[in-house]
Protein backbone atom coordinates (compact mmCIF):
# COMPACT_ATOMS: atom_id res chain seq x y z
CA UNK A 1 0.00 0.00 0.00
CA UNK A 2 2.86 2.41 1.00
CA UNK A 3 4.25 1.77 -2.48
CA UNK A 4 1.39 2.30 -4.20
CA UNK A 5 0.88 5.99 -2.58
CA UNK A 6 4.53 6.80 -3.38
CA UNK A 7 3.74 5.67 -6.69
CA UNK A 8 0.90 7.68 -6.86
CA UNK A 9 2.83 10.91 -5.31
CA UNK A 10 5.39 10.51 -8.10
CA UNK A 11 2.71 10.58 -10.62
CA UNK A 12 0.78 13.69 -9.25
CA UNK A 13 4.64 15.21 -8.80
CA UNK A 14 5.25 14.46 -12.85
CA UNK A 15 2.53 15.73 -13.69
CA UNK A 16 3.00 19.28 -11.41
CA UNK A 17 6.45 19.64 -12.86
CA UNK A 18 4.85 18.35 -16.47
CA UNK A 19 2.50 21.28 -16.11
CA UNK A 20 4.73 23.65 -15.25
CA UNK A 21 7.37 23.39 -18.06
CA UNK A 22 4.76 23.35 -20.46
CA UNK A 23 2.74 26.40 -19.31
CA UNK A 24 6.62 27.89 -19.43
CA UNK A 25 6.63 27.05 -22.95
CA UNK A 26 3.10 28.66 -23.81
CA UNK A 27 4.39 31.66 -21.61
CA UNK A 28 7.82 31.86 -23.50
CA UNK A 29 5.87 31.25 -27.18
CA UNK A 30 3.46 34.26 -26.36
CA UNK A 31 6.46 36.15 -25.49
CA UNK A 32 7.99 35.90 -28.62
CA UNK A 33 4.94 36.33 -30.17
CA UNK A 34 4.35 39.76 -28.30
CA UNK A 35 7.83 40.57 -29.20
CA UNK A 36 6.98 40.84 -32.63
CA UNK A 37 10.72 39.57 -34.02
CA UNK A 38 11.40 38.06 -37.60
CA UNK A 39 14.50 35.84 -36.88
CA UNK A 40 16.50 35.85 -40.70
CA UNK A 41 17.14 32.94 -42.06
CA UNK A 42 20.28 33.73 -43.30
CA UNK A 43 22.13 35.76 -40.55
CA UNK A 44 19.87 34.47 -37.62
CA UNK A 45 19.70 38.39 -36.70
CA UNK A 46 15.83 39.56 -35.01
CA UNK A 47 14.47 42.04 -36.67
CA UNK A 48 11.23 43.69 -35.70
CA UNK A 49 8.75 42.84 -37.49
CA UNK A 50 7.27 46.40 -38.80
CA UNK A 51 9.24 49.46 -39.75
CA UNK A 52 9.31 53.04 -37.80
CA UNK A 53 6.18 53.90 -40.30
CA UNK A 54 4.11 51.08 -39.36
CA UNK A 55 4.31 48.81 -42.35
CA UNK A 56 5.77 45.19 -42.29
CA UNK A 57 9.78 44.59 -42.78
CA UNK A 58 10.45 42.66 -45.21
CA UNK A 59 14.67 42.52 -44.69
CA UNK A 60 16.63 41.88 -42.66
CA UNK A 61 17.84 45.02 -40.96
CA UNK A 62 21.74 43.08 -40.53
CA UNK A 63 22.54 41.50 -43.88
CA UNK A 64 19.53 42.88 -46.43
CA UNK A 65 18.18 39.62 -47.07
CA UNK A 66 14.32 38.80 -47.37
CA UNK A 67 13.09 37.43 -44.56
CA UNK A 68 9.58 37.11 -45.22
CA UNK A 69 7.66 33.71 -47.04
CA UNK A 70 5.80 33.33 -50.23
CA UNK A 71 4.62 30.58 -52.09
CA UNK A 72 7.49 30.53 -54.48
CA UNK A 73 10.04 29.93 -51.94
CA UNK A 74 8.42 26.45 -51.28
CA UNK A 75 8.93 25.38 -55.02
CA UNK A 76 12.40 23.93 -56.75
CA UNK A 77 15.25 26.19 -56.13
CA UNK A 78 17.31 25.86 -59.61
CA UNK A 79 15.95 25.03 -63.23
CA UNK A 80 15.70 21.42 -63.81
CA UNK A 81 19.90 20.83 -65.52
CA UNK A 82 17.64 19.05 -68.57
CA UNK A 83 16.14 21.99 -69.14
CA UNK A 84 18.98 24.30 -68.73
CA UNK A 85 20.67 22.19 -71.39
CA UNK A 86 18.16 22.81 -74.07
CA UNK A 87 18.61 26.77 -73.25
CA UNK A 88 20.96 28.85 -75.67
CA UNK A 89 24.61 29.54 -74.47
CA UNK A 90 24.00 33.00 -73.52
CA UNK A 91 20.64 32.31 -71.66
CA UNK A 92 22.90 29.29 -69.39
CA UNK A 93 25.50 32.43 -69.10
CA UNK A 94 22.57 34.84 -67.55
CA UNK A 95 21.35 32.26 -65.36
CA UNK A 96 25.06 32.35 -63.58
CA UNK A 97 24.57 36.42 -63.63
CA UNK A 98 20.96 35.53 -62.25
CA UNK A 99 21.68 32.87 -59.80
CA UNK A 100 24.66 34.50 -58.14
CA UNK A 101 22.53 38.45 -57.91
CA UNK A 102 19.10 37.54 -56.89
CA UNK A 103 20.36 35.07 -54.61
CA UNK A 104 21.98 37.59 -52.37
CA UNK A 105 18.41 38.71 -50.75
CA UNK A 106 15.82 36.01 -51.36
CA UNK A 107 15.89 32.22 -52.61
CA UNK A 108 16.27 31.54 -56.17
CA UNK A 109 12.94 29.44 -55.88
CA UNK A 110 11.14 32.97 -55.48
CA UNK A 111 11.76 33.87 -58.96
CA UNK A 112 11.90 30.97 -60.36
CA UNK A 113 8.61 29.48 -59.02
CA UNK A 114 7.00 32.83 -60.01
CA UNK A 115 4.64 33.77 -63.34
CA UNK A 116 5.18 37.13 -64.23
CA UNK A 117 4.73 38.72 -67.97
CA UNK A 118 7.56 40.35 -69.23
CA UNK A 119 6.38 43.71 -68.15
CA UNK A 120 5.81 43.11 -64.53
CA UNK A 121 9.29 41.37 -64.59
CA UNK A 122 11.01 44.27 -65.38
CA UNK A 123 9.31 46.53 -62.91
CA UNK A 124 10.53 43.32 -60.49
CA UNK A 125 14.10 43.55 -61.33
CA UNK A 126 14.19 47.27 -61.74
CA UNK A 127 12.66 47.13 -57.98
CA UNK A 128 15.54 44.61 -56.46
CA UNK A 129 18.21 46.34 -58.47
CA UNK A 130 17.33 49.63 -56.07
CA UNK A 131 17.86 47.61 -53.28
CA UNK A 132 20.40 48.22 -51.28
CA UNK A 133 23.51 45.54 -51.01
CA UNK A 134 21.67 43.97 -54.35
CA UNK A 135 24.78 44.98 -56.61
CA UNK A 136 22.62 44.99 -59.80
CA UNK A 137 24.57 47.32 -62.10
CA UNK A 138 22.19 48.50 -64.78
CA UNK A 139 23.72 46.18 -67.93
CA UNK A 140 22.97 43.25 -65.36
CA UNK A 141 19.31 44.44 -64.72
CA UNK A 142 18.46 43.75 -68.18
CA UNK A 143 20.10 40.79 -68.61
CA UNK A 144 18.40 39.18 -65.67
CA UNK A 145 15.10 40.56 -67.11
CA UNK A 146 16.00 38.94 -70.10
CA UNK A 147 16.62 35.35 -68.88
CA UNK A 148 13.70 35.38 -66.56
CA UNK A 149 11.59 36.61 -69.97
CA UNK A 150 13.48 33.86 -71.85
CA UNK A 151 12.57 31.64 -68.92
CA UNK A 152 9.25 32.57 -69.17
CA UNK A 153 8.96 31.58 -72.59
CA UNK A 154 10.84 28.48 -73.16
CA UNK A 155 10.15 26.79 -69.60
CA UNK A 156 6.48 28.25 -67.97
CA UNK A 157 4.81 27.23 -71.41
CA UNK A 158 1.34 27.10 -69.59
CA UNK A 159 1.63 30.62 -67.95
CA UNK A 160 3.00 32.50 -71.24
CA UNK A 161 0.04 31.13 -73.43
CA UNK A 162 -2.26 33.01 -71.19
CA UNK A 163 -0.11 36.19 -71.86
CA UNK A 164 -2.07 39.05 -73.66
CA UNK A 165 -0.44 39.30 -77.25
CA UNK A 166 1.53 42.22 -76.35
CA UNK A 167 3.56 40.68 -73.59
CA UNK A 168 3.93 37.32 -75.93
CA UNK A 169 5.61 39.75 -78.66
CA UNK A 170 8.01 40.93 -76.14
CA UNK A 171 8.79 37.70 -75.07
CA UNK A 172 9.53 35.82 -78.10
CA UNK A 173 11.98 39.22 -79.60
CA UNK A 174 14.04 38.26 -75.87
CA UNK A 175 13.61 34.65 -76.95
CA UNK A 176 15.24 36.06 -80.37
CA UNK A 177 17.82 38.20 -79.53
CA UNK A 178 19.13 35.61 -76.96
CA UNK A 179 18.95 33.23 -79.78
CA UNK A 180 20.63 34.96 -82.33
CA UNK A 181 23.15 35.85 -80.44
CA UNK A 182 24.34 32.76 -79.57
CA UNK A 183 24.06 31.17 -83.10
CA UNK A 184 26.62 34.12 -84.27
CA UNK A 185 29.23 33.57 -81.31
Amino acid sequence: MLKLMRLIAAVLVGISVATFVFNEVKVSVAQTAKSDKIKCPRCGFMNPAKNPDGTPNTDCDKCGYSIVSFAADKGPSKIDPKVLATYSPQAKAIYNLFRNKCSKCHTLARPINTDLSPTKWEEYVKRMMSKPGSGIKPNEAKQIWQFLVYDTAKRRTKFFNTLPEKEKQIAQKVVATLEKNSTSN
